[in-house]
């Protein structure tokens, strides 16, 4: 059989196909020698092979071209083209035995992938927020992110001398501009002044956890925990080699007279403990303050959603005490959901200097334009705005939410609040509300079960931590009815 007649076998061509004639003898020609054909002589030339298939020239000439840039043939001066020999070498016989391989063994290979002690972790379908009853936090209303004046900032962060920043690397510089933001509009209103050597931004809080578990845990170092707390905070530290303690919390946030005299660091979410929503005093606050001052003990304040408060006014955080042994970390996703993952850290100029240089191993640096359309947002008192904006419809949701519980879920409990985009609630007797969860999405409904958040996950088996934000009143009900039914079916097996 001659060459041209082994490839006239391999190329069929589609004249009315979208893919170009020169690809299709090219997929062909390769599929031809994938099965062992040219392998001890040249391929057959342009000119005889454009006359065996009706083609031009040039198209041959084209295929062979295709198939010398991918490696499997070359072209010999004067002689035509042949197969790489390297290509050739890969060919097996069809007929012969599979050879069995090693294979790189990844289960052998990675280090790093599991949390010690492999204690739960926060788990969510992407499309959670599309659910029918969305009970779930870390989603914003559509309806409530200020678009238009999002896009002006994200527009005047390309205009004048917001372009340099916006546009080239900065090497690990965070922008002025919003440092600046922060500085002079969020900080000193959280009782919190500083200057930017203070300051470090990081792409989102749980990063910023992540890098200061890196910089100030070790294996064996001893941080005290709250319990329930915050899943993946926990995962972050077990992974720098830290052994947690948990400590319970009642309805002041953190039993300070629980933190063992061991520990080195303390970790704690004042503002809205989390999952259960309750608040810090100021008395407690103050006195954990100095308890660490006097004792060496560093803590880390996550204050991740201090603004959403409902009755009464915030407090203080801990970090309006002195920056000499916290480390005070917040954000903005809360409020401005996906769109904007910024956070920042805020802690002695020691700390900043070393969290910097593990992030600049990390990422470098976040998005120029990210970091400086968020400045103009600021600026232009979009932030403010949105701030009372969510607050309002926050605020409403969370009262409807906490009536319609008492309404739907009688004997259900729940900690007294002032605020917060959840609520945190103990089923009665000893329903398993991850059982329950399951249930529950069949019928086009989304909880969060609290076993993920406790040291001891059997002590969650009740809990659900019940996320409001994204339903009106109406829906609210229409959800917790359907929770309420399936709770009730659950219990009477």
């Amino acid at each position: 059989m001659t060459g041209e007649e082994i490839a006239g076998r391999y190329v069929v061509l589609d004249h009315g196909a979208d893919v170009p004639l020169y690809i299709q003898v090219s997929r062909g020609l390769l599929r031809a020698i994938q099965d062992g054909h040219f392998r001890n002589g040249k391929l057959p030339a342009t000119r005889q092979l454009a006359q065996f298939l009706n083609l031009g020239i040039n198209t041959i000439s084209l295929s062979y071209q295709e198939l010398e840039s991918q490696g499997v043939i070359y072209s010999a001066q004067r002689s035509g083209w042949f197969v790489n020999e390297e290509f050739s070498d890969l060919h097996v016989d069809q007929d012969a035995e599979p050879v069995q391989t090693a294979g790189a063994q990844w289960q052998h290979k990675l280090f790093g992938t599991h949390t010690p002690g492999d204690p739960p972790e926060v788990r969510r379908s992407t499309n959670d927020a599309t659910v029918s009853y969305p009970f779930i936090t870390a989603s914003l209303p559509r309806e409530s992110f200020p678009v238009s004046t999002w896009i002006r900032a994200a527009r005047d962060a390309f205009e004048g001398p917001s372009r340099a920043f916006s546009v080239y690397d900065n090497f690990g510089a965070d922008d002025p501009f919003l440092v600046e933001m922060i500085l002079k509009e969020l900080l000193p209103a959280r009782g919190i002044f500083v200057g930017p050597e203070n300051i470090l931004l990081t792409a989102g809080t749980q990063h910023a956890l992540h890098m200061i578990a890196q910089v100030t845990m070790r294996p064996g170092t001893q941080v005290a925990f709250e319990d329930p707390g915050y899943p993946d905070a926990r995962h972050s530290f077990l992974r720098s080699g830290a052994e947690l303690f948990p400590v319970p919390i009642d309805k002041g946030g953190l039993m300070l007279d629980e933190i063992p005299d061991a520990a080195e660091i303390i970790y704690t979410t004042p503002s809205h403990q989390l999952p259960s929503n309750v608040s810090m005093s100021t008395p407690r606050k103050v006195r954990l303050h100095q308890m660490a001052a006097a004792t060496g003990k560093v803590i880390i304040e996550d204050d991740y959603d201090s603004e959403m408060r409902f009755v009464g006014q915030s407090s203080a955080p801990i970090a309006a005490n002195g920056l000499s042994n916290v480390i005070y970390v917040s954000g903005f996703s809360k409020y401005l959901g996906a769109i904007c993952r910024i956070a920042f850290v805020v802690a002695h100029a020691d700390v900043i200097a070393a969290i910097r240089g593990c992030r600049r191993y990390q990422i470098r640096n976040l998005s120029g334009h990210e970091q400086r359309t968020l400045a103009h947002f600021i600026s232009s008192g979009g932030y403010e705005r949105q701030i009372r904006s969510l607050r309002r419809i926050a605020k409403r949701r969370w009262q409807s939410c906490n009536r319609l519980v008492s309404k739907h879920l009688p004997g259900w409990q729940m900690p007294p609040s002032s605020g917060g985009l959840n609520l945190w609630i103990k089923a009665p007797g000893d329903l398993d509300t991850t059982e329950l969860a399951a249930r529950l999405r069949r019928r086009r409904v989304a909880i969060e079960p609290g076993r993920v958040f406790f040291h001891d996950p059997e002590r969650g088996r009740s809990f659900i931590k019940l996320g409001f934000l994204l339903m009106d009143e109406e829906r609210q009900e229409a959800g917790l009815k359907i929770l309420a039914q399936t709770a009730a079916e659950l219990a009477a097996e």
